[in-house]
């Protein structure tokens, strides 16, 4: 039985049908109902309004490793120069087939010219804006090729040995085509294979994989390139701000990683000038949780310098406050570098506009 794929290009459907078939033999089994979409260049994984079951088991021989593979410098198509030394001759397969199917759905020369990363690296103006909010995105990002740097969206980070192995990246066949969302199903390896639940959030036909992290929608559009509605978190930028009562407030960075506990408390530092904060990381429906965290440790700060409890509790609520504007200020100068270059890219040639991070 083959997977139904539904194209707007003949090439590509034959390419699917080609990786889908090289899997088949290896093992590759997926629900009876799964079917792939393909339109201009977007693909999507289907299946009826309510299935149930597993999605996709995937062995993990048909993950196929990424490191070590050199790339050609074209900003505008694939070229692989040389496979990774470790791959197998399936995995040099299916990394061939796979560099095919990206050219044939253009997705290079959308990450090279649209994708929101390279509005921050051509204008000073916006990447000096988000640098006070993601300060750890500048200091990521490294020189590579856009091959390299489309590569690094698609794949997923894998350890194989769980004792003494090295995380490696390797690129996921069909279960690449998975968007994110929310409340995807999360990536799980166990027994030599790689499972995927299904799930279908809001109630669509498409499947969605939850690519992981308590990452907010800056963080999405700045890595995968698109905006991302579903997902509830906010971070707090790194701040240093006077408040009353306190002394300085320092929030130090942004949390992303999986908390120990659920609702992912900041570790908590009172010094002599002032309150010292890890991370501040809020849910969209959640706002309280953040909220009593924070006020206990203001209460604390306050407390702790002699003040009586009346004055405690509203410079406690004054601080949240100010935070909160303080966070709003620094959003409010990355729109208006945004805007600023939007309303500037008008004025050049057609060729040398870009879309800008606000649409995503």
């Amino acid at each position: 039985m083959m997977i139904s794929i539904d194209s707007d290009q003949q090439a590509i459907t034959l390419l699917l049908q080609e990786i889908v078939q090289l899997c088949q033999a290896y093992g590759l089994e997926w629900h009876s109902q799964l079917r792939i979409e393909v339109r201009q260049g977007e693909m999507r994984l289907l299946a009826p309004r309510g299935a149930q079951g597993t999605l996709i088991t995937l062995p993990t021989q048909l993950l196929v490793p990424l490191e070590g593979a050199r790339w050609s410098a074209a900003p505008d198509h694939l070229e692989l120069l040389e496979a990774p030394a470790e791959a197998s001759d399936l995995q040099r397969q299916l990394l061939q087939l796979h560099g095919a199917l990206y050219n044939a759905t253009g997705k290079l020369p959308w990450w090279s010219q649209q994708h929101p990363a390279r509005l921050v690296e051509r204008q000073a103006t916006v990447a000096a804006a988000l640098a006070v909010i993601k300060p750890h995105y500048a200091e990521a990002r490294k020189a590579t090729t856009a091959a390299e740097g489309f590569l690094a969206t698609r794949s997923f980070r894998w350890q194989a040995d769980s004792e003494h192995g090295e995380c490696q990246q390797v690129l996921l066949p069909l279960i690449d085509l998975l968007n994110h969302h929310h409340r995807g199903a999360p990536f799980q390896i166990a027994n030599g294979a790689m499972t995927m639940a299904m799930a279908q959030p809001d109630d669509t036909e498409e499947c969605f994989a939850h690519y992981g992290h308590r990452r907010d929608p800056l963080d999405l559009a700045l890595h995968y390139g698109h905006l991302d509605t579903s997902t509830p978190f906010a971070h707090c930028a790194p701040l240093e701000i006077p408040l009353e009562g306190v002394g300085w407030v320092r929030v130090e960075s942004q949390g992303q990683g999986r908390p120990a506990h659920p609702l992912d408390p900041p570790q908590v530092n009172l010094e002599g000038d002032g309150l010292r904060l890890s991370h501040l990381c809020c849910h969209h429906h959640h706002p309280e949780r953040v909220q009593t965290v924070l006020k206990l440790a203001l209460q604390g700060s306050l407390k702790r310098r002699g003040h009586p409890d009346g004055k405690v509790q509203r410079l406690a609520e004054e601080a949240i406050g100010q935070l909160s504007s303080a966070n709003q200020q620094v959003l409010h100068r990355l729109v208006e570098a945004v805007e600023g270059w939007e309303a500037g890219s008008w004025r050049r040639p057609p060729a040398a506009r870009r879309p800008s991070l606000a649409q995503s």
